[in-house]
């Protein structure tokens, strides 16, 4: 039987518009994920990194390697590369890694892309190698690389658990030929379920990326896609909402039925926690499901910065950001540019994005309440030095008002109904010059302003 419906009805829906009405609806990622998420950055060619700090750190290694490319992707990707090149490239991983200092403890990796499944194994263990022997792990986190159905083999999943990754997250998006056809996605449904049991079998946490609004894609096609991958034994599961702008060609074939108004976005995503609650799915953050009682209740994502918002994630690859101190970093995104410069002892930065106050209060936010976290009052005025309510009492007003936001006096939580709209209540506490540099680019998003569609 499925769980309590958590839709709401059409007055609810009035006040949920009426309280997010100055949010944009244009993001580049997931909103709890800032700046990423409003890529403001100032050009600022070979800007120098600070080095880590000796005592922690955390790793981002961007591999672009693809085999096509979906026109949903809007990450820095390379299709086709031979073994020369991929040698070139993990060898110049080898060298920006050198930024960090010998020793310095490892709390998490993350291996993303791209496809680092793509490499052929010996690099892919070469590079493990590497970035274990320069910053061994300190015990604390599980670390994580990224696959893909057509490129993962008994022989990468060998080189993983050599070096002790804990974690593999799997895009398959979805299962049915129909809709991976429109988004250029050259899988097959049995490559995808032939390597879910490859990879559960293996013992490794398995994490299956789901999307949904996808064109062409029905409730019914998704749940029957969540619900074959559920049978495999599949431990976490990542349910996301599609995302498109100006980098994504996926926004060209979206019709004004497949863009989510209000009404169409609180609908899939009560269904998708039903479906994935009626599966044995408990939700842990907006978009990630998990078994909690099996091998998923290992993994949790550590923290990239201290209590006093200070970043020591260092990222290294083509366009791979860095949050180090109180700047994000990000390196050059053209192939080319990002090798010469690393070969020539220069450095690969092409951005910069330096952490204002009212950017480090949103990355609070964000890490918080954005991620499906508690907030407590106690814990952001030790970090900024006066209530929370100084900053955003307005807005929280309007929110607990609404419905979305829960205050018991000393701490603040999304509510049930605040969670079906979980990223636009964090686009709401973005600082002000970051909602109008997205709300310029409104024409690009997925959803469409709420006035645009008259509520039921």
């Amino acid at each position: 039987m499925m769980r309590q419906n958590l839709e709401p009805d059409a007055p609810t829906l009035s006040r949920i518009s009426a309280a997010l009405a100055h949010v944009p609806r244009a993001a580049y990622s997931v909103p709890h994920v800032y700046p990423s998420a409003a890529p403001a950055y100032t050009e600022a060619p070979m800007a120098e990194r600070p080095h880590p700090p000796m005592s922690q750190m955390r790793l981002y290694v961007h591999v672009p390697y693809c085999r096509y490319h979906c026109t949903f992707c809007y990450f820095a990707v390379k299709v086709g590369a031979d073994a020369a090149a991929m040698e070139r490239y993990v060898a110049a991983l080898e060298r920006e890694l050198e930024w960090a200092a010998p020793g310095t403890p490892l709390s998490q990796l993350f291996v993303g892309g791209g496809t680092p499944t793509a490499l052929e194994p010996r690099f892919l263990d070469r590079m493990l190698r590497a970035v274990f022997a320069r910053t061994p792990p300190d015990g604390t986190g599980v670390h994580t690389v990224e696959t893909s159905p057509e490129t993962i083999s008994p022989e990468h999943i060998a080189v993983l658990r050599s070096h002790r990754i804990g974690r593999v997250s799997m895009g398959i998006q979805s299962l049915d030929g129909d809709v991976l056809g429109t988004v250029h996605r050259a899988q097959t449904k049995s490559q995808a379920l032939a390597s879910c049991e490859l990879l559960v079998d293996s013992g490794l946490i398995l994490n299956v990326d789901l999307i949904y609004g996808l064109p062409h894609q029905t409730e019914a096609s998704f749940l029957s896609d969540l619900r074959t991958i559920a049978s495999l034994g599949v431990p976490s599961l990542t349910l996301y909402s599609l995302r498109s702008n100006e980098r994504t060609p996926v926004r060209k074939s979206l019709t004004d039925e497949d863009r989510f108004d209000l009404p169409g976005l609180v609908r899939w995503r009560s269904f998708v926690k039903r479906a994935a609650e009626e599966l044995g799915y408990t939700q842990t953050r907006w978009h990630t499901f998990k078994r909690v009682d099996g091998i998923a209740a290992r993994h949790e994502r550590l923290p990239c910065f201290d209590d006093q918002m200070s970043g020591y994630q260092l990222g290294i690859g083509m366009s791979a950001r860095s949050h180090l101190g109180h700047t994000v970093f990000r390196n050059c995104d053209r192939m080319e540019e990002y090798l010469a410069r690393v070969e020539r002892g220069q450095s690969p930065v092409e951005q910069i994005f330096p952490l204002a106050e009212d950017d480090r209060m949103t990355q609070f936010i964000a890490r918080t309440l954005g991620d499906g976290q508690t907030l407590a009052r106690r814990e952001y005025a030790a970090s900024f030095g006066r209530p929370i309510e100084d900053d955003y009492g307005a807005l929280l007003a309007d929110l607990t008002s609404a419905g979305l936001v829960d205050d018991d006096g000393t701490a603040l939580t999304l509510s049930p109904l605040g969670g079906l709209v979980y990223d636009l209540v964090m686009l709401a506490f973005y600082p002000r010059r970051a909602r109008e540099w997205l709300s310029a680019r409104e024409g690009t998003a997925a959803f469409v302003r709420f006035e645009e569609r008259a509520v039921p």
